[in-house]
């Protein structure tokens, strides 16, 4: 699913460099759930960026899906970052005015799709994740596990 080729990822400031990554190279595929850990410092959240397609690796190449990311444009990378990668945030960032249902709808915002089948794929989430009797609730209203289980068919 996400493949990472001697990925090295370099900040410059006017009179500093920063070697964040060096020569990693990562094989995720599908039904695999690896885990990324090290001390402060150590890269973990610029590794987890590149893989989300937030950020682009200075050197190396990486591929979502067999597809290579570095000839994309920015319009194909936001497609490919909405249709296949998700992201669960530590504090969820839910939207508190908006309903449950809403929340799990945002992303889908961004697809060709009709309301009523937006709806529809919220809903059957929620139910994977046994929240349908709370679709109507605000984030608010919800303790923090809820939160936390919007978050993922959020994603």
């Amino acid at each position: 699913m996400v493949k990472l080729n001697n990925v090295e990822k370099v900040y410059r400031t006017r009179s500093i460099e920063t070697l964040a990554l060096t020569d990693i190279n990562i094989h995720v595929r599908k039904g695999e759930f690896p885990s990324v850990m090290g001390p402060s410092g150590s890269g973990k959240s610029t590794l987890l960026n590149i893989m989300g397609l937030l950020d682009i690796p200075s050197k190396g190449g990486m591929e979502v899906d067999g597809q290579p990311v570095a000839a994309m444009g920015d319009r194909a990378m936001v497609r490919l970052r909405n249709q296949k990668i998700g992201f669960v945030f530590q504090s969820y960032h839910l939207i508190n005015a908006l309903t449950v249902v809403d929340n799990v709808e945002v992303p889908l915002l961004y697809r060709r799709m009709s309301n009523a089948e937006r709806r529809k794929l919220a809903l059957a989430a929620l139910d994977k994740v046994g929240l349908s009797a709370r679709t109507k609730h605000f984030p608010g209203q919800l303790s923090g596990g809820q939160c936390q289980r919007v978050a993922f068919p959020r994603a």
